[in-house]
C-alpha cells in the first residue's frame, strides 16, 4: 500500500465514500447519500484505489463489495472521522464555553439508574451538552468504542476483556433479582419451584450476556433445563413496559425495583435469592482523551455515585 502518496492527498470525501459504499452496496445509492454525483463517486473510488495500490471493493452487476483489504479500511476510516468528530466537538465546546457531545454504550445493568441519574445532574450546569446512548450487548458496543463511535461504556466490567487498549474504573457492585408485576400469580409464593418457573412465560436478556448465563446456571445448577425466553432484548424500556402491563417474568437489576420510580409496579419473587453480578463501571480506550464534554459526564457518574454511597 503506497501510504506515502494516500497520506498527501486523502480526504475525509475518501474515508466517507468508502463507508458508504460499504453500508449501501451501491455506487449510486453511496453518491446520493453524500449528495455527489455518481461519475465523481466513481472517480474518488478509482483514485483512492490507485492510491492504496489494491482493490478495495469488487464490482458486479449486483453493486460493490469490499475485499479483506477494503473491510479493513473502512474499520479504520471510521476511527479517523470518529476522531475529527472529537477535535471538532472540542473546538467548539472551547468556542462555546460548556457546549459538546457525548457518545456512551449502555449495556444491561449499567443504565438502570446511573446513566439517566448523571445526566440529570449534569443538564443543570451543563445545559448544552448533547448526549447519545446506545444500549445493546457488549459484543456490539465493544468495535464502537474501539471504532470512536463511543466515548465510554457502562457496564458490567467483565463483559469486557481486559486489555492494554482499554482501561475501566470500578464504581459499584450490583445484585440482579426475579421481578414481576405487582399482583402476578407468584408474588405471595414464597415456595415457587423452579419447574413452575420453567412453565412462566419470560422476557430476558440475549443468550450471550453475562445476566443470561447468570440466570440459566440457576437452573443447570439444579440439573434441569432453564426457561425459554419468549422475548430477548436490552432495552429497558420494553423490559418496563412489558413486565408492568403482562404477567411475563424477568431478571432485572435490584436497584431499579427498589427506585423510587418503579417500587409500586415492580416486585421481587420471594422464592429466589438475588443474584451476585459482578463489578459495574466505565470502560473507555486507554490512548484516547476524552472531550471536555465526556469528562463532565463521567464526573456526573462518580458524583451520583458519591451521594448515594453517603445515603
Amino acid at each position: 500500500m503506497r501510504t506515502d502518496r494516500l497520506e498527501r492527498w486523502a480526504t475525509v470525501r475518501h474515508f466517507r465514500l468508502a463507508i458508504a459504499l460499504f453500508e449501501y452496496g451501491s455506487v449510486l445509492h453511496a453518491s446520493r447519500s453524500l449528495k455527489i454525483s455518481q461519475p465523481t463517486a466513481s472517480k474518488l473510488l478509482l483514485d483512492l484505489e490507485d492510491a492504496v495500490g489494491a482493490k478495495l471493493f469488487l464490482r458486479n452487476r449486483r453493486g460493490v463489495t469490499p475485499t479483506e483489504l477494503g473491510r479493513d479500511f473502512i474499520e479504520r476510516s471510521k476511527m479517523v472521522l470518529a476522531q475529527l468528530d472529537h477535535v471538532s466537538q472540542a473546538i467548539d465546546a472551547l468556542g462555546r464555553g460548556h457546549a459538546g457531545r457525548v457518545a456512551i454504550g449502555s449495556i444491561l445493568t449499567g443504565s438502570s439508574y446511573l446513566i439517566p441519574a448523571a445526566i440529570a445532574r449534569l443538564s443543570v450546569s451543563r445545559p448544552d451538552i448533547r448526549i447519545k446512548i446506545v444500549e445493546g450487548v457488549s459484543g456490539d458496543l465493544i468495535p464502537r468504542l474501539i471504532s470512536g463511535e463511543l466515548d465510554f461504556l457502562v457496564g458490567r466490567l467483565s463483559d469486557i476483556s481486559s486489555s492494554a487498549a482499554i482501561v475501566q474504573e470500578a464504581l459499584f457492585s450490583e445484585n440482579a433479582i426475579i421481578v414481576a408485576r405487582r399482583g402476578h400469580p407468584l408474588e405471595q409464593n414464597p415456595n415457587a419451584t423452579l419447574e413452575t418457573l420453567k412453565r412462566e412465560a419470560w422476557i430476558l436478556p440475549p443468550v450471550e450476556t453475562t445476566l443470561r448465563k447468570q440466570f440459566d446456571n440457576i437452573f443447570y445448577n439444579e440439573n434441569t433445563d432453564p426457561p425459554h425466553a419468549t422475548i430477548e432484548t436490552v432495552s429497558f424500556f420494553n423490559i418496563l413496559w412489558l413486565l408492568k402491563k403482562t404477567d411475563l417474568l424477568g431478571i432485572l437489576p435490584q436497584s431499579i425495583v427498589t427506585d423510587l420510580t418503579y417500587r409500586n409496579d415492580l416486585v421481587r419473587l420471594p422464592a429466589f435469592e438475588p443474584l451476585v453480578l459482578e463489578q459495574i463501571g466505565i470502560s473507555r480506550l486507554a490512548d484516547a482523551e476524552l472531550s471536555p464534554a465526556a469528562m463532565a459526564l463521567i464526573d456526573s457518574i462518580r458524583s451520583v455515585m458519591e451521594s448515594k454511597t453517603e445515603k
